[in-house]
C-alpha cells in the first residue's frame, strides 16, 4: 500500500464525526429547549447522548487502526465516553452535586481530543486548524467554568451544558470536513 493510498483509507470514515456532532447538537437544544427538566432527565440524556459518541468513535478508530497514527486517542477518548455514558445511565439518580463534576471532567477531556485532532490536521496542512483548535480551548474554558463553580453549575448545569454540547457539536462538524479535505488532497496527490 502506498503512503496515499494509506492516508485515504486512514480517513474514509469522516463522516463518523458528522454523526457524532450531530449527536451533540441534537443534546444540546434538548437540553436548552427543556431548562426545567430534572437531572434525572438530564442525566439519561447525557448518558444515551455519550454512549452514542462513544461507540461512534471506537468505530472510527477500530475501522483506521492500521493507517491512522493517532487512532489510539480517539479509541481512548471512544472508551471513556463509553464508560461514562454506562455509569450515567446507570445510577440516573445523579446528585446536583457530582453531575457538575461528571459534565466537566468529561467536556474538559473531550476539548483535549478536539485540541490534538487539530494538531493532526495541522500536520496535514490542512488550514483552518487554528479555528478547530480555538473551539477546544472554549470547550476547555467552558468545562472549567463548570469545576470551578460547582454550585452554580449545579443551578446553570442546563445552560452551560447544552452552550458546551452545542459548541463540542460545531467542533465535530469541522473536524468531519477538516478530515475529508485531507483525504481530498491526498486523492489529488495520488
Amino acid at each position: 500500500m502506498t503512503v496515499a493510498s494509506n492516508a485515504i483509507g486512514a480517513i474514509r470514515n469522516w463522516w463518523w464525526f458528522i454523526i457524532v456532532g450531530l449527536l451533540f447538537i441534537v443534546s444540546g437544544i434538548a437540553v436548552l429547549s427543556r431548562p426545567l427538566e430534572g437531572y434525572v432527565s438530564l442525566s439519561v440524556l447525557f448518558s444515551i447522548a455519550i454512549l452514542g459518541i462513544g461507540i461512534s468513535q471506537i468505530v472510527f478508530a477500530i475501522g483506521n487502526k492500521d493507517i491512522l497514527p493517532g487512532w489510539g486517542w480517539t479509541l481512548a477518548s471512544g472508551i471513556i465516553d463509553v464508560a461514562v455514558g454506562a455509569y450515567l445511565f446507570m445510577f440516573p439518580v445523579v446528585t446536583m452535586a457530582t453531575l457538575p463534576y461528571f459534565v466537566g471532567f468529561w467536556l474538559m477531556f473531550r476539548s483535549f481530543y478536539i485540541m490534538g485532532a487539530s494538531m493532526d490536521i495541522q500536520s496535514f496542512g490542512i488550514s483552518g486548524w487554528g479555528w478547530l483548535f480555538s473551539g477546544g480551548i472554549l470547550l476547555l474554558i467552558l468545562s472549567g467554568l463548570i469545576l470551578y463553580f460547582p454550585t452554580a453549575a449545579a443551578v446553570g448545569i442546563v445552560a452551560w451544558s447544552g452552550l458546551a454540547f452545542l459548541t463540542g457539536g460545531l467542533l465535530s462538524i469541522v473536524l468531519a470536513f477538516k478530515l475529508r479535505g485531507i483525504k481530498n488532497a491526498v486523492k489529488m496527490l495520488a
